[in-house]
């Protein structure tokens, strides 16, 4: 894995970790405060994997270009 996939692994990891622990905090106790921060982790943490997703893409695209 190159040291791009670890970082975005790793900002996955930080993003989608507090999303589960707020989700599991608003399952245990119904505050609404909690889901809305446990909704703005998983926002992040998605934006983290499509960010990804695309740049990889995006890699692959220019090297077959810039390989004809």
């Amino acid at each position: 894995m190159s040291p791009f996939l670890w970082f975005a692994l790793a900002v996955f990891v930080l993003t989608a970790l507090p999303c589960a622990l707020y989700f599991a905090a608003y399952l245990a106790r119904g505050d609404d405060r909690l889901r809305a921060q446990a909704l703005r982790f998983y926002r992040w943490s998605a934006l983290a994997v499509l960010i990804t997703f695309n740049i990889t893409i995006f890699k692959h695209i220019i090297l077959t270009i810039a390989s004809l």
